[in-house]
């Protein structure tokens, strides 16, 4: 069922992205001083083909990236099924509050070093007005919070023995990128046709 519905969810994108083409060629032929900007045109053509690159390498590439592999480690390291059964109430092995232990100590120095960097007087993340937003901090908000989740939960895998060597929390980075292929493939589509929006119909 989910593999269906991405295959819809980017056959539209597709279909969308082809119609968008068609539609700027009718509309900037019809009214020749109409801001439309046609993708049939010469140098529509030379902006699809030479910024295709460039449409893709966004920031939301990386975080999409980074939020993957977060993901693989967090759900194959133990680390989400640890806090599932901490907020049923379910007991953890020694070994396992142990992991946990490691893994919180850890995530309060990282929130430390991060308190220190934004909130304390000419902390160096901050914009140069002094605000959090945006500011470097909140372009680095998303790597941050990937980051700092992907070693938590390495810690813990580790610690917890569901990693047993770090092949397996590598795979597990890997594991994440598995799960989210389909979302690569949509992110394609979809930037691709946000940024053909834009060139059309921005004067």
């Amino acid at each position: 069922m989910k593999s269906k519905f991405w295959a819809w969810l980017t056959f539209v994108l597709a279909a969308l992205q082809i119609l968008l083409i068609l539609v700027s060629w009718i509309i900037s032929s019809a009214t020749q001083q109409t801001y439309v900007h046609s993708l049939l045109s010469s140098e529509g053509i030379r902006w699809f083909m030479g910024r295709f690159s460039e449409n893709l390498a966004t920031p939301v590439l990386v975080w999409l990236l980074l939020i993957a592999i977060a993901y693989g480690v967090y759900s194959t390291s133990g680390l989400a099924q640890a806090v599932a059964d901490l907020i049923h109430g379910k007991r953890p092995s020694y070994r396992q509050r142990f992991a946990l232990t490691v893994s919180t100590v850890l995530l309060v120095l990282v929130l430390s070093v991060v308190f220190y960097l934004t909130c304390t007087s000419h902390a160096v993340l901050l914009s140069a007005t002094g605000t959090l937003f945006p500011s470097s901090f909140s372009r680095a908000l998303i790597p941050i919070a990937a980051f700092t989740v992907t070693i938590l939960s390495i810690v813990y895998g580790l610690l917890s023995a569901r990693y047993l060597s770090w092949t397996q929390a590598f795979q597990g980075m890997t594991e994440g990128i598995r799960r989210t292929l389909p979302l690569w493939v949509v992110y394609v589509f979809a930037a691709q046709l946000i940024q053909s929006l834009l060139y059309v119909f921005t004067p």
